[in-house]
């Protein structure tokens, strides 16, 4: 019954798919591949072998699920014996577990499909299996409007292949959800760039929510993008002598929830409120106790002062960003990170050789003072290259993006193809 659950929910994905492709014959050809390819990894994972990151968090968060969706289900005031009669007579429980952005908001999201239909890890998988596919569309969307189609088409089939981000679209976790949203504000934010409307800025706000809600330091992009477009537009509206009363009361919002959280009142998943995100002594001793294991960054780049941060933080995020490198590598496993690792090194060097229509185009600046502010920010909470591995996949879209002028075509399409 499981399997065949499983089964459903990945026909449904599939005729989605589809759907999408049908519509858009420029890159179908790009979201049956990417579909295909990560089918065939959760089919392996779920029968034959152990996927990398399939155990401990994906299992915890599964888990966790199941267990939520049960408890919703279960009426005290009936005999154990009884409960088959209490199905579905307690939706709204669910919603006991909802905490805000939390680390367990994706088990609470996963329990709503599994209080309806039952349990099924594959029905789960399915759920990252569709997103994975709907961020090869938006990562493909979003260099067409920056760059060009030749070169979104180069995006679509890059982020098809990418070997993290096909096994991330394949289990149970929080990154294809992350980088999901994380899309869905990239797309607001050129759309912004390139209409200037309101509802740009609101649809990249939803989309750095939805992200926020599984990872609290997704919050960091937001307050960049907001502080971006109230720069610009109090520029413009000091420039031109012009009150603008939509924009006025945007940033009237931004202030007062600003305010509210420098005052402690609100508190950010994994940041914590004001006063302990920025308590040195608490980030100094987090950086220090994520250092360990086998996959553990060297002792000397731990921060243990104000002064050391100042110094070490630029060596600790070109870690997160391309460790493990080839004296780290201990065991057969560590090579599959080194992989990961020279395609992020091979990015970086494309982005460089393209940094002079980076720095022309105010849509790739805004892109990449986002990612430098997100490898900062885990370069912090990061100490070892197994968890930077799958935190640095969150937003490869966007190293890839930035990249994409420079990527080499594919052999799947001929050079003259239309779009």
């Amino acid at each position: 019954m499981q399997d065949l659950l499983g089964f459903t929910s990945i026909a449904i994905v599939s005729l989605i798919t589809l759907f999408l492709a049908l519509r858009l014959p420029a890159i179908s050809r790009i979201l049956y591949v990417a579909l295909a390819i990560r089918i065939s990894v959760i089919l392996l994972g779920h029968y034959y072998v152990t996927l990398p990151d399939s155990s401990a968090d994906a299992i915890s968060i599964e888990g966790n699920a199941w267990f939520q969706s049960l408890y919703a289900n279960y009426d005290f005031s009936l005999r154990p014996s009884d409960q088959d009669l209490a199905t579905h007579s307690n939706f709204l429980g669910l919603f006991e577990y909802f905490e805000g952005p939390s680390a367990k908001f994706i088990s609470l999201v996963l329990s709503i499909p599994y209080y309806f239909f039952g349990r099924s890890i594959l029905m789960a998988q399915s759920i990252s299996l569709l997103l994975g596919v709907f961020s090869v569309f938006l990562g493909w969307k979003i260099a067409t409007m920056i760059w060009n189609n030749q070169i979104a088409k180069r995006v679509g089939w890059f982020i098809a292949l990418f070997p993290s981000l096909i096994l991330y679209s394949s289990l149970t976790l929080k990154e294809p959800y992350i980088c999901f949203f994380l899309l869905v504000a990239l797309y607001g934010v050129v759309s912004w760039v390139k209409t200037d409307k309101l509802k740009s800025v609101f649809l990249a706000l939803t989309g750095f929510t939805g992200a926020i809600f599984f990872h609290g330091s997704y919050i960091v992009g937001a307050i960049i993008f907001v502080l971006i477009f109230g720069f610009r537009n109090i520029l413009i509206s000091t420039t031109k002598l012009r009150f603008n009363y939509k924009i006025f009361t945007f940033l009237f919002i931004f202030v007062v929830l600003s305010q509210l959280y420098i005052s402690n009142k609100i508190k950010v998943p994994y940041l914590g409120n004001f006063e302990t995100s920025t308590d040195m002594t608490r980030l100094l001793h987090k950086t220090s106790i994520s250092t360990r294991g086998e996959a553990a960054w060297p002792e000397w780049i731990k921060m243990n002062s104000p002064i050391e941060a100042i110094y070490k933080l630029p060596v600790r995020a070109i870690y997160f960003v391309f460790s493990p490198f080839p004296w780290d590598v201990k065991k057969s496993t560590h090579l599959l990170g080194m992989i990961d690792a020279f395609l992020y090194l091979y990015l970086s060097f494309l982005i460089f050789c393209n940094r002079k229509a980076i720095w022309k185009d105010r849509t790739s600046r805004i892109i990449l003072i986002l990612l430098l502010s997100y490898i900062f920010v885990y370069a912090v909470g990061v100490g070892n290259f197994g968890t930077a591995l799958r935190h640095r996949s969150k937003f490869v879209i966007m190293f890839i993006l930035l990249a994409a002028p420079m990527i080499k075509g594919f052999i799947f399409f001929k050079k003259s193809d239309k779009i």
